[in-house]
């Protein structure tokens, strides 16, 4: 017996998440590709999922700083070096909770699709960053090219304009291996207003404006806040 054949088209949409006839156009807006939510969750679930990223972003915080300096103050939260494998755990625990607790708050089907965002964000926050700390490791293990300000900067810009594309690339292949769903395509537009997943890299980078600025400070809440997006996402 032959099934029959369903001629409905693929939704057309910037990731694959399901779209509902009267929101069409929500999918080009810059607040959907921020957040990728059509319907805002209650206080309830905002309350429960940002307080499970909050708390996964703490604990590593709390373990880092306990064994480089025993914390004995609670002021050493914030004196953290953030070196590549910080980077990755924080990242990693932050949309880990946020996911984890937008599971456990949302009853509706959008567990799913919580988990496909967590995937995205967890890409979009660790590929470039591995990329630009790996290529800073071959610079400065490298006594030519050291001291070399344009090739820092060259391995920085390349690290992040091709860990981007390949981020949302590898998220297509873990969210939908058998590529039954469109692929999200990141634009420039998306690039831009998820810039700040990016900011681990520059950090892992020593960027001279982000260590004089002090911008490893504003981590946590980040990568918190991609978290929060990530269990809110629907």
């Amino acid at each position: 017996m032959i099934s029959s054949i369903n001629n409905k088209p693929k939704h057309n949409v910037f990731s694959a998440f399901q779209e509902v006839s009267h929101t069409k156009n929500v999918y080009s807006t810059l607040k959907y590709k921020r957040n990728h939510r059509i319907e805002e969750p209650d206080t309830k679930k905002q309350v429960i999922v940002a307080s499970g990223s909050a708390l996964a972003t703490l604990l590593p915080i709390i373990y880092f700083a306990k064994k480089q300096t025993g914390l004995k103050k609670i002021t050493n939260l914030i004196k953290v070096k953030y070196e590549l494998p910080q980077v990755l755990a924080l990242s990693t625990a932050s949309i880990l909770g946020g996911v984890v607790s937008g599971i456990a708050a949302d009853k509706k089907a959008n567990k799913k699709r919580k988990v496909q965002e967590g995937v995205f964000q967890f890409m979009n926050a660790t590929v470039p960053t591995l990329l630009v700390g790996g290529a800073m490791k071959l610079i400065e293990d490298n006594v030519k090219y050291k001291e070399s300000k344009p090739v820092k900067v060259a391995a920085i810009a390349t690290g992040l304009i091709a860990g981007m594309p390949l981020a949302a690339f590898l998220s297509n292949i873990i969210n939908d291996p058998k590529d039954k769903e469109p692929d999200r395509k990141l634009t420039l537009k998306d690039s831009i207003i998820n810039m700040d997943d990016a900011l681990g890299a520059l950090v892992v980078a020593k960027v001279p404006v982000v260590e004089h600025l002090h911008l490893d400070k504003l981590m946590p809440a980040i990568f918190a806040w991609c978290g929060y997006r990530a269990g809110q996402s629907n």
